[in-house]
């Protein structure tokens, strides 16, 4: 017997005004809860992808400088720092403009540094043209249209010859899988409509031409891996970004109670669909390119 439909209030959509209030510049939260989503994440992505830095890219120098953009808690470098053979003398720097995600610097290794910087702001005189390799990942709620001009500032940091990669999820082939047909899906499908929003920042369509772009800026050797992933790292990665709604759910709470509550109570019902066998899914992407030498 197929379950019958969960049954909700219906609400209007939150405008394209709402959302960029209530979110602000930047649309999840920065506590505890997410500094453990976001460490979880980085290995689910390398689950996904098969590595943390593209094998195309060489890291056989005898001195690398590394660059990690919206590092976050500096997961993608330190999972890196453990990968580079010990000989190689290396320099890691984390960028954000949140430093305090990572922790105590006692705590990491010697040659691993933060510095507070935004990817939207001009490139310090210091910093241009001084790193072999830069890596940014998961950006996209940030870009709400040309990720051409972030783009630019990347390349600034790289020495001619260097490698940029860029990691990010394409918003756009969300969608929800089940395991059969009868699974009920309403309450992940109400999520969505509800927290993924058509020209707001919260569903960037830039994606899925940033090989182009990279072409465009005139980098070269450009190459984008696309990846769906294995259905039980699918999975663990939906249990590990369904808490992204609960906090664009905090974020609207003050401008709108009403539809921040109405969302909770649709993720409670995407938990309960989830044990059923539906979840989302999407495609991700890492483009790779190198900084011509003239």
């Amino acid at each position: 017997m197929s379950a019958s439909p969960v049954s909700y209030p219906s609400y209007s959509l939150p405008t394209v005004t709402e959302v960029k209030d209530g979110v602000g510049a930047y649309p999840l939260a920065r506590d505890f809860v997410d500094f453990n989503r976001l460490n979880l994440q980085h290995h689910l992505w390398k689950d996904i992808f098969g590595y943390t830095l593209n094998p195309k890219i060489p890291r056989d120098k005898k001195f690398l400088k590394v660059a990690d953009i919206a590092t976050g808690t500096g997961i993608w470098l330190l999972d890196l720092h453990s990968q580079l053979d010990p000989s190689t003398k290396t320099e890691l720097v984390g960028f954000d403009t949140d430093i305090t995600q990572s922790g105590p610097k006692e705590w990491f290794p010697e040659n691993f540094s933060l510095r507070k910087w935004s990817v939207f702001d001009d490139v310090p005189d210091d910093l241009v043209g001084t790193f072999d390799i830069v890596n940014v990942r998961l950006i996209v709620f940030v870009i709400e249209e040309d990720p051409a001009p972030v783009l630019r500032n990347l390349t600034k940091l790289l020495k001619p010859g260097g490698h940029l990669q860029w990691c990010e999820i394409d918003l756009e082939s969300q969608h929800v899988e089940t395991i059969s047909p009868d699974v009920p899906t309403d309450c992940l499908q109400a999520v969505q409509n509800l927290t993924v929003l058509k020209n707001t920042r919260l569903l960037p369509t830039w994606v899925r031409t940033l090989k182009q772009t990279f072409e465009a800026e005139g980098l070269e050797a450009v190459e984008a891996d696309w990846q769906t992933g294995k259905p039980h790292t699918r999975l663990a990665m939906h249990w590990c970004n369904l808490h992204i709604p609960m906090m664009i759910s905090d974020k609207i709470r003050t401008t709108n109670p009403e539809k921040a509550k109405h969302i909770d109570t649709l993720i409670e019902g995407s938990i309960t669909e989830t044990h059923k066998g539906a979840m989302f899914a999407h495609t991700r992407v890492i483009v790779i390119g190198t900084k011509p030498h003239a």
